[in-house]
């Protein structure tokens, strides 16, 4: 039986699902979100990003905006509660959430489940709170005092995952134990629908900063930083990439993804690089919708990425993929398909920037080899390669 009844659900009129999501946790946890509203369409399901960390990081701050704008996109969902950058900031909103007095809560907290715990009994005193406990502190010994305020809980069980399971097996697993929800395997990967308003400023961007009509070559989508350092690829690595491909064929059109905190200094580097002087290389940055960003993925031809949420914006719009990542949490790579190659680094204690630029672009080559529509790109030493051309 789920830790929530089918009996509560229908009784229910408001849902509070509480996770800290990334970009990428809200692309797969939706699926299973929308399932319960598909099942249940009288509840009212909001969703509490805030992760309690109460500071003023741009990069948390502007993240947990963007999600909020998605959310409004999204018509399974009412409302949203968005990170907040004080304690101050955040009992406000806890006050206008308490003001709804919610039937029921969710918690995805991960290790910080015990603190949604808490937080989700001062929301709602009354509401019936169902908790994935994530990681236990102690060997399990303080669950029952970090979950006191919560109704029921959910361990997962991580022998019970096919091998080489993915994030949405997982995620399937907690949402179906707690919820009760049912899909098919084939339901459990996210389908990206982009509103044509966005998709029409992906097409005027790339008219504007690629207005030469004789060199309309391939799209080549780059994202190279993430938000933790062990992520990331260095500037200097990036650069050599767009000088090897942009050799091959100076028609390519390369677009250097980065958020507005690093726009400006990118855009000088790439100004005054000699190395990509004869090259065509523009800087993006989302203005004003979150939506922009997949947007453009979704006109990519070749999409090239640390392992961040691009990699799964590419994966559900279906472009082809290069993503760069460590040999840890292997379950958050992307689906394996003809469109898709992860690069891992050679050590588990190695960061991205350990991933060599020969090493993606032999990626980049045997791609071009198997699907013959990717970009074609030759290395130094596979000059018999043939150019590159648009898919």
């Amino acid at each position: 039986m789920p830790l929530i009844s089918p009996q509560q659900f229908q009784q229910a009129k408001r849902l509070l699902f509480m996770s800290p999501l990334a970009l990428g946790d809200f692309l797969y946890l939706k699926t299973f979100l929308g399932k319960i509203k598909t099942e249940y369409p009288h509840l009212e399901l909001d969703i509490w990003l805030d992760d309690n960390r109460n500071n003023r990081q741009s990069w948390r701050l502007l993240r947990s905006r963007t999600i909020e704008q998605w959310i409004e996109e999204e018509k399974d969902f009412t409302r949203s509660y968005g990170c907040c950058d004080s304690p101050g900031r955040q009992r406000q909103q806890i006050n206008l959430a308490q003001k709804l007095n919610y039937d029921l809560v969710i918690i995805q907290g991960g290790n910080r489940g015990r603190h949604y715990s808490a937080l989700a009994r001062d929301i709602s005193p009354y509401a019936f709170i169902a908790a994935y406990k994530g990681g236990s502190r102690y060997y399990g010994l303080l669950d029952t005092w970090d979950f006191r305020h919560s109704d029921k809980t959910y361990q997962l069980n991580k022998k019970t995952l096919p091998e080489n399971y993915h994030v949405t097996d997982r995620y399937y697993q907690i949402m179906r134990a707690i919820a009760g929800i049912t899909l098919m395997p084939a339901d459990l990967m996210p389908v990206l629908k982009l509103p044509q308003l966005p998709l029409s400023y992906a097409i005027d961007w790339l008219t504007k900063q690629f207005s030469d009509p004789l060199r309309q070559g391939p799209v080549i989508f780059l994202n190279h930083l993430s938000t933790d350092k062990k992520r990331d690829w260095q500037q200097k690595q990036l650069f050599a990439l767009i000088a090897q491909i942009g050799q091959s064929n100076p028609e390519t059109r390369f677009i250097i993804n980065i958020i507005k905190e690093h726009r400006d200094e990118i855009s000088r580097a790439v100004r005054s690089s000699p190395e990509l002087q004869p090259f065509q290389v523009a800087v993006f940055t989302a203005e004003s919708h979150f939506f922009e960003l997949p947007s453009l993925i979704a006109r990519a031809d070749l999409v090239i990425t640390v392992e961040t949420a691009i990699m799964h914006f590419a994966a559900a719009t279906g472009r082809p993929l290069i993503a760069m990542m460590r040999q840890k949490k292997p379950y958050w790579a992307p689906p394996a398909s003809k469109t898709t190659r992860v690069v891992y680094t050679g050590k588990k204690s190695e960061h991205i920037s350990d991933i060599k630029v020969d090493k993606i672009m032999r990626a980049v080559i045997a791609m071009q080899k198997q699907l013959h529509q990717l970009p074609s790109v030759t290395s130094p030493d596979l000059a018999d390669m043939p150019p590159l051309k648009r898919a």
